[in-house]
């Protein structure tokens, strides 16, 4: 996979809430499918920085988290590259609100604020005000996270002057688009330079999940887009939250705060839905990877796309003008609606090389695990997953395999040591028949050498045996018998390992051999009762030799001993004692030995757990690598069904063919299996199954079949396969080929993929043809230019110095060249040869240029706004308006929808002017009047009012005369509206207060002058 990319500008990515985390989680992932070295990816100037009032997408106690592993490695957010806003809780906000001066301007009432919002538990619960005052607390922290952000793309591509920052949230809930607006302001005022694109996610009309509606997931998504048009169309200045006053930032040169609104859904205009949890977070992403990394701008083909993407081919209707607006002296009308807003599609038809790859690492995976459990090989087969036929007992509970093993009569009666550190002594037979030869000389001077030589050995057994004597020193020795046991269980242990290591036998091999064991050990429990029976009746016979020998011995007379006859009884006592003493200390050593054969039961018994505890972490490896296959294997039926954002085209037939290759390799697959033990065990010494098996997990298999198989399947790739059966390294346009067989069959693939390339964002039409006042000419829908413009780019790779495939790509980019009427100037397609992504064929798709009221999906919010809003209870109207708005009421922002009766509120408003202009004209001044003219009439003082007005459930006020006659030229005050003052009984209509009449009255018609006198 090629690696070359044209990214050579500093891109810092800012996700808001869980929609903006998951989106910057795919990012970040890809980047490390892209880029899989360490070393690659510091030459990227990208910086993250995900924000968030939970933990929820961070590591937890410090380790790695699974959802974030790309081939082995750990794609998690770091603590540079995450701020928590609820590190200071709202509530204490709000109970200390004089500590935090930038927020008071978002709140003016604390009361009302902290009665709408009450409690929180994780995130900001979907209440927009709240996530707004977990941001305005941590806005400096925000600012030094941009910063520290922009500091790091600044190292790497070491030009400060080219910066984009790209803001990811989801509007429907609580923390994202409460800080949204926030979020946009903050990085303006920070770099003023900067190109600012915000991509937001309008809510799902059908939910993956019932749960994410908890009642304001519709009208929180409708107001944050009320507040954004609003913003970027600069009828609205919110609070700084850093400062004392409204960040006034709107500019005239980039047309709104943002250089843009993206809009997108989990549905696209064709129809397709897409999952908004699991796959629309990496279609976001690999939309915005593919503008960072695969636009070359130097090449004028991309040019359209690249002018969509920046919203620059916009400039001249990049707004909406106020229908009900008039003009002002200097002929300018007010601004309504930006559109400064696209929506994107991105298709990618693609071979899916990386999912081969995987599919076929997982795949050897699991025969190597099957060799791990089974080690049974079968010609054509590989490992199986079933149980080799094997007995066991005569291969591993054989007279010298328990000798090895230190479970024979020898290790258990320590006639033979168990303790490295202990000495090596001679047998019990040699040692007492070495003192009754090596003493026998000396207890001859006695007059009785029979007792004298028992003397001599019955001293030699009460306190020299062993230095200690025979019980002393079995005394001694129980206090080692743990020790000992420990040492017979790491013998045989490690004699297993080292045999499970080099392959020779299985995991279930180990727990039948285990289980066999223990078995066994039960067994020499009860042999050792029967042997230390038999040697104590044994004991009592030579006892009774000794003590029979000795008393022949003495019934002979002086001559008898001196001869042959005495000499015969001495030599046989000797034997007698050998013997004797032989038993004497077997008894003990029995005794010893069923002690410690009990405690090494023990030992195998954990050894036997410890082995299955291994065995299961392997089971749970297979389980895991079986999902993993399932999860590899093709996701959509290719080029016969091209709805989806992802086209496979790929052959499985020869993907499975060389698995099999690789699988069915006698001489390999053992090698590959112990390269792959080693690199899943730690390279500490072995200690014991137990240890092993904590300290090994189902992600450690899977890390080194990412790390280690895949470099070996690799290489094999490479050494097995001809360019007819190669797997990796294809060229899309191959697969392409082998599939549209004929001239028809590709212009029918491409008429089919332009049609269904369609943008997230489903559009209304009626709304997009309306015409409004204020909007006519250049501005009105009759120009294609005005509204819903489109560009599509399709980018095809290099056919590899290929004619076969050059002759292909010219056919297939003729066809697509010729699947769009290129004449409608609302649309543009161009196609780019020189994609550097050999495996994927993409095209993207932009519109662009339209107001947010032409989305279809506003018109429900709407409704569900208004009605959440209006539910005939002032006070909950009031707390309902302050969950959804992070200011204000939403009353002080313009309509996203355009008023049904325009032209009676323009002829009010003209009405209202012309008032105005005529109660400015003064009469002029005379001490008499002049002959037959008209007597004015006496001047009407100014009523003195203090006016309080309803809106939404919020009062607003006190307003004197002069702001009440302007408020009503505005529009803002009309005759339906709820007023109070004093002398009010209630709220009521503000026509039908007397005081007020005079400013709904329509203007008085002049009246003609009376005639001048005749003369």
């Amino acid at each position: 996979m090629d690696n070359i990319n044209f990214c050579d500008q500093n891109h810092i990515l800012v996700g808001l809430g869980g929609t903006g985390g998951k989106i910057l989680r795919a990012f970040k992932m890809r980047m490390f499918e892209e880029f899989p070295t360490q070393e690659e990816r510091k030459k990227l100037p990208i910086s993250l920085l995900y924000i968030d009032s939970t933990y929820e997408m961070m590591p937890k106690d410090g380790k790695a988290r699974p959802d974030f592993r790309v081939m082995g490695q750990d794609a998690s957010f770091t603590n540079n590259e995450f701020l928590n806003i609820k590190a200071v809780d709202v509530e204490h906000i709000l109970s200390h609100i004089n500590n935090y001066p930038p927020v008071k301007g978002i709140v003016n009432n604390v009361e009302a604020v902290r009665s709408a919002i009450g409690s929180l538990g994780q995130a900001a619960g979907q209440k927009r005000r709240a996530g707004r005052l977990l941001f305005a607390a941590n806005a400096i922290g925000y600012i030094n996270s941009l910063r520290d952000a922009f500091a790091r793309c600044v190292d790497i591509s070491g030009d400060s002057s080219y910066n984009n920052i790209h803001i990811f949230a989801g509007l429907a809930g609580g923390t994202g688009s409460g800080a949204v607006v926030d979020a946009i302001v903050q990085a303006r005022k920070t770099y003023p330079n900067a190109k600012i694109l915000v991509y937001v996610m309008i809510p799902e009309m059908d939910l993956p999940k019932s749960d994410m509606d908890q009642g304001r997931y519709y009208q929180n998504g409708y107001a944050a887009m009320n507040e954004l048009n609003a913003l970027q169309a600069g009828r609205w200045n919110p609070h700084d939250v850093i400062g004392k006053d409204a960040a006034q930032l709107f500019s005239v040169r980039i047309k709104g705060v943002a250089d843009g609104l993206t809009v997108y859904s989990n549905v696209n205009e064709n129809g397709l839905t897409i999952n908004s949890l699991s796959e629309l977070p990496k279609i976001v992403s690999d939309y915005v990877f593919a503008r960072i990394f695969f636009i070359n701008k130097e090449d004028k083909v991309n040019d359209d796309m690249l002018r969509a993407f920046n919203f620059e081919n916009m400039d001249d209707f990049a707004f909406e003008y106020d229908e009900t607006g008039i003009a002002d002296e200097n002929k300018i009308v007010p601004i309504a609606r930006t559109k400064k807003i696209c929506s994107f599609g991105i298709k990618r038809v693609m071979y899916p090389e990386l999912r081969v790859l995987k599919h076929i690492t997982y795949t050897v995976g699991e025969s190597i695990l099957y060799q791990f459990k089974y080690n049974n090989w079968r010609e054509n087969q590989g490992f199986t997953n079933e149980e080799r036929n094997k007995d066991y007992r005569k291969d591993y509970l054989n007279k010298e395999k328990l000798a090895q093993w230190m479970l024979d009569d020898n290790h258990l009666t320590l006639e033979q040591k168990i303790l490295e550190s202990d000495a090596d002594y001679s047998k019990f037979n040699d040692y007492w028949h070495d003192k009754a030869i090596g003493y026998a000389a000396e207890a001859q001077k006695a007059s009785c050498p029979l007792n004298e030589l028992d003397n001599i050995m019955g001293e030699f057994y009460s306190n020299h045996f062993r230095e200690d004597g025979v019980e002393s020193f079995y005394q001694g020795k129980e206090r080692a018998i743990p020790e000992m046991a420990r040492e017979v269980r790491h013998k045989i242990e490690n004699d297993l390992f080292e045999k499970w290591m080099l392959g020779d036998i299985a995991i279930v091999e180990l727990q039948k051999i285990s289980k066999l064991l223990l078995e066994r050990i039960g067994e020499i429990r009860i042999e050792l009762e029967a042997k230390s029976k038999e040697e104590k009746e044994n004991y009592e016979l030579c006892d009774q030799d000794r003590i029979d020998n000795a008393q022949e011995w003495s019934r002979l007379g002086i001559l008898q001993r001196m001869v042959n006859a005495g000499a015969r009884r001495y030599a046989e006592h000797q034997d007698i004692l050998t013997s004797y003493y032989t038993s004497k200390t077997m008894l003990v050593a029995l005794e010893f030995a069923k002690k410690l054969a009990a405690k090494i039961s023990v030992e195998l018994g954990k050894m036997d757990a410890d082995i299955s505890a291994f065995g299961q972490k392997i089971n749970e490896a297979i389980e895991e690598t079986e999902r993993l296959i399932m999860a590899q294997r093709k996701v959509n039926k290719g080029l016969e069904d091209m709805k989806g954002a992802i086209i496979e085209v790929s052959e499985d037939e020869t993907m499975s063919e060389f698995e099999m290759d690789v699988k069915t390799d006698k001489i390999e697959m053992p090698n590959i299996a112990r390269q792959l033990r080693e690199s899943i065990l730690s390279l500490n010494d072995f200690v014991n199954f137990g240890v092993l098996a904590t300290s090994i997990n189902v992600e450690d298999i899977k890390d080194a079949f990412d790390i280690k198989l895949t470099q070996i399947i690799k290489a094999k790739h490479d050494e097995k396969t001809d360019s007819d059966k190669k797997v990796l390294g294809l060229n899309i346009l191959t697969q392409l080929q082998q599939k549209l067989k004929t001239d028809d069959d590709i212009k029918a693939f491409a008429s089919k993929i332009v049609n269904q390339s369609g943008v997230y964002l489903k559009l209304n039409n009626d709304q997009i043809q309306l015409h409004l006042r204020n909007n006519e000419g250049n501005l009105s829908p009759t120009n294609p230019a005005s509204i819903n413009k489109k560009t599509i780019l399709v980018s095809i790779p290099s056919p590899d110095k290929n004619e076969g495939l050059k002759r292909f790509a010219d056919k297939l980019e003729d066809a697509f060249k010729n699947s769009f009427n290129q004449s409608t100037a609302r649309t543009t397609i161009n196609i780019n040869r020189n994609s550097p992504r050999k495996d994927e064929l993409s095209i993207i798709t932009v519109a662009y240029c339209f107001p947010m009221r032409a989305i279809k999906w506003m018109e429900p919010y709407k409704q569900r706004y208004e009605q959440f809003l209006h539910t005939g209870n002032p006070n909950t109207d009031m707390s309902n308006a302050i969950l959804l708005h992070s200011e204000g009421d939403g009353s002080q922002l313009p309509s996203l929808f355009a008023v049904e009766n325009a032209e009676e509120i323009v002829a009010q408003k003209l009405a209202n002017r012309q008032t105005q202009q005529m109660a400015s004209v003064q009469p002029p001044i005379s001490s008499q009047p002049m002959v037959g003219a008209a007597v004015p009439p006496p001047l009407i003082p100014q009523p003195n009012i203090s006016l309080f007005m309803a809106v939404n459930g919020q009062q607003y006020g006190p307003y004197n005369w002069d702001t009440c006659k302007q408020m009503v030229q505005n529009g803002q005050l009309v005759a339906q509206s709820m007023v109070w003052m004093e002398g009010l009984s209630a709220w009521t209509p503000a026509g039908q207060v007397p005081v007020l009449q005079t400013l709904f009255a329509p203007p008085a018609m002049p009246t003609m002058p009376p005639l001048p006198p005749m003369k």
